[in-house]
């Protein structure tokens, strides 16, 4: 069994990925961090939210697509939340078929694939 902070060290591994991975209209990297004031628990995990850090008044800054990841408790697996349903739903879909969500590997390149299409 992991503890949140292995399950944020993770995902800190994950968000610094994303921040080499974007290109930010040739301005550099885009500063996209972990909302830990909105981290959930559950008895399965959790759920870690992630976004730009200074969200612009306009969103000309804002990140789409980028749902929230479950980090399990009992695996340190991760799988992406679609942003089209709502959280609870998300959940939902995770505890019946944790497979129709999108599950994430990090490789030993440091690089996040996607396992289960």
């Amino acid at each position: 069994m992991y503890t949140r902070e292995q399950a944020k060290e993770k995902m800190q591994r994950f968000v610094d990925y994303q921040n080499q991975l974007i290109v930010w209209n040739n301005k550099g990297k885009p500063d996209i961090i972990i909302y830990d004031n909105e981290t959930e628990e559950y008895p399965f995990g959790w759920v870690f939210h992630w976004q730009i850090k200074n969200i612009k008044d306009d969103y000309s800054n804002f990140l789409f697509g980028n749902g929230p990841i479950i980090v399990e408790r009992e695996t340190l697996n991760m799988y992406k939340m679609m942003t089209a349903i709502s959280i609870e739903e998300n959940i939902e879909l995770y505890k019946k078929n944790k497979n129709k969500l999108l599950q994430l590997e990090e490789d030993q390149d440091g690089f996040f694939d996607p396992v289960n299409i």
